[in-house]
């Protein structure tokens, strides 16, 4: 059986940044496992492929994903560099639809400056300055963030990827956490896939939509649930692709569900889609399919813990909320009436096939309220991220970088010698 010093669990963009991180800072033995053969298949090569700059980020109920957001900027625009990678600041305009929404606008606009946002970055435009900047687009007014950057999480990951394996990491694809147990001189791990069993000292879970299952692997976290929502995007022809050239998002409708409202996204690759509705699901790989899942539904309900998951599903608002959002995805037609309130050119003709489709998973607690920062739950000779979602790629590096050093401070590494010089892309300084 092999022996690890570290095994991280989950080779999406934080599993892959962390062991990067751990292998710049320290010499040992570091394995990622993941599921599937290749990096970033889910959510990290899923997404909308946008780094977002945090105007949007409430300064105190979200005041540390805020934090990582603004580090890591400078971080990937210079790695972007380094590496060839694409990255285009298209910027993005956040639309007010009605006169009463320009409030929360300058609220963005409060929140930016407090979270450390430049005011050459961002400006509060009215209708017709709008228009000038975007002729197709209507609103009564918007905040436009000219520093949004448009790029390919995917190939981010697999550049990481490649700079972790020069420093000495072993990327395990294929392999899935089946069971894990405490030998007593450090976590077993039983594995599906090409390996059968893993030794480690310490484990790292960053395993995204599957990371509260591996916690209760390790009877860590029992007082968490998770939730999974499917957001759905539809492709735009061709012919309409430059209504508008830059993302658009609106002020949300929803406040504790600020992602269901949809968005005209621009792809690295220049297409245009249009989204999210975002669908209860009942796995973190249900990408497609809904009526045929009830096995899986039952299943997902009735795994411990089963109060969080009933508490938000007699939320009457939640429950009504979820009706109409598998109703738009079912029908482009009530997708394309919700975009046109602010693009009024599209038309249910332009969408022409289902774009992309990906899954984010929330934590809830008991009382069923959803999570809105990661949560770090500490093990004996493990430590597990929860809940770390949108701006979670975005933030990425430098949150891997905060992982890193918990686990230094707390001792976890204790049994790696520390280099004298941090090597990899980044300054270990500048990730604070």
């Amino acid at each position: 059986m092999d022996q690890w010093d570290v095994a991280v669990i989950g080779g999406g963009i934080l599993g892959t940044t962390t062991a990067l991180w751990l292998a710049a800072r320290h010499k040992g033995s570091i394995a990622v496992i993941e599921r599937e053969e290749r990096v970033a298949a889910h959510a990290s090569g899923r997404n909308t492929g946008v780094i977002h700059r945090p105007f949007y980020l409430h300064p105190q109920e979200r005041k540390f994903f805020a934090r990582v957001a603004a580090l890591s900027f400078p971080m990937w625009k210079k790695y972007a560099a380094e590496r060839r990678l694409p990255w285009s600041e298209l910027g993005t305009l956040k639309v007010a639809v009605t006169e009463e929404q320009i409030k929360s606008l300058e609220k963005n606009v409060e929140y930016a400056r407090t979270n450390g946002m430049d005011d050459s970055e961002f400006e509060l435009l009215d209708s017709n300055a709008v228009s000038k900047i975007e002729p197709h687009v209507r609103c009564a007014g918007a905040l436009h963030v000219k520093t949004d950057t448009v790029v390919d999480f995917r190939a981010f990951t697999d550049a990481l990827r490649k700079d972790a394996e020069d420093m000495g990491v072993r990327f395990l694809t294929g392999c899935t956490v089946k069971e894990a147990r405490d030998s007593g001189e450090g976590p077993v791990l039983h594995l599906n896939g090409r390996e059968t069993q893993m030794a480690a000292r310490l484990v790292v879970n960053c395993a995204g939509g599957n990371a509260v299952d591996v916690a209760h692997m390790f009877d860590l976290a029992g007082e968490y649930a998770d939730m999974h929502f499917r957001g759905e995007y539809w492709n735009v022809d061709e012919s309409v692709a430059g209504l508008v050239s830059r993302n658009v998002y609106c002020v949300p409708h929803q406040g504790e569900f600020p992602f269901l409202d949809p968005h005209w996204i621009v792809r690295v690759d220049g297409r245009r889609e249009i989204g999210p509705n975002a669908v209860p699901v009942p796995s973190p790989v249900a990408y497609n399919g809904m009526f045929r899942r009830w096995p899986d539904w039952i299943r997902d309900m009735f795994r411990p813990p089963t109060s969080n998951k009933i508490r938000v599903w007699l939320n009457k608002d939640f429950v009504a909320l979820s009706m109409n959002e598998m109703w738009s995805s079912l029908s482009k037609v009530e997708m394309s009436r919700r975009v046109s309130r602010f693009i009024p050119r599209l038309q249910v003709e332009h969408l022409k096939a289902r774009g992309t489709a990906g899954i984010r998973s929330m934590v809830l607690d008991r009382r069923g309220r959803l999570g809105k920062e990661a949560i770090e739950i500490l093990g004996e000779s493990s430590f597990h991220v929860l809940n770390f979602n949108s701006p979670g790629a975005t933030g990425a590096p430098a949150y891997a970088a905060h992982v890193a050093s918990e686990l230094e401070a707390d001792g976890y590494l204790d049994h790696m010698r520390l280099k004298e010089r941090a090597e990899g892309p980044w300054e270990w300084e500048k990730a604070f």
